[in-house]
């Protein structure tokens, strides 16, 4: 038996949790996080829009996709940096997966993850997979391997 524990990017949550489902995993606790790795906390004007757009649920357009530029460049609906430009935040908003299988189980469940993650950019995340000792149903008390079927 071992733990997955997942950080991917926010927005690649939905692809996510559809690789999983196809492979038939259901029990699976995903978690809103902070971070920073390789990219040192470095994101894209485009990604910035993306990522405040999910996380605040507010609209944010660039300039350069689909619209005018704003009158006002503090105004907060709109970008008057390029798409290509970086800010540094220091931590960049992330999604934690956390979930326990059975060994046998452990490869496919890990090469979903990856396959929905991979675009070839810093960011896009880690996977570690620990052992575990023993799990516990609550509800029946059924321990070991049994517990998570």
């Amino acid at each position: 038996m071992k733990q997955i524990i997942a950080i991917i990017r926010d927005e690649r949550i939905e692809a996510t949790k559809e690789a999983l489902e196809i492979i038939g995993v259901t029990g699976v606790t995903f978690l809103y996080v902070s971070g920073r790795g390789q990219q040192k906390g470095k994101i894209s004007t485009h990604e910035l829009g993306v990522s405040l757009n999910r996380n605040l649920r507010m609209p944010l357009m660039n300039a350069h996709y689909g619209r005018e530029p704003p009158d006002d460049p503090t105004e907060v609906t709109g970008s008057p940096f390029p798409p290509d430009t970086e800010f540094a935040f220091g931590f960049l908003p992330k999604r934690m997966l956390i979930m326990v299988a059975c060994n046998d189980d452990v490869s496919r469940i890990v090469q979903a993850i990856v396959n929905a993650n991979l675009t070839g950019s810093h960011g896009d995340g880690r996977v570690f997979i620990c052992p575990m000792i023993s799990a516990i149903r609550v509800r029946t008390g059924e321990q070991g391997d049994r517990a998570l079927s």
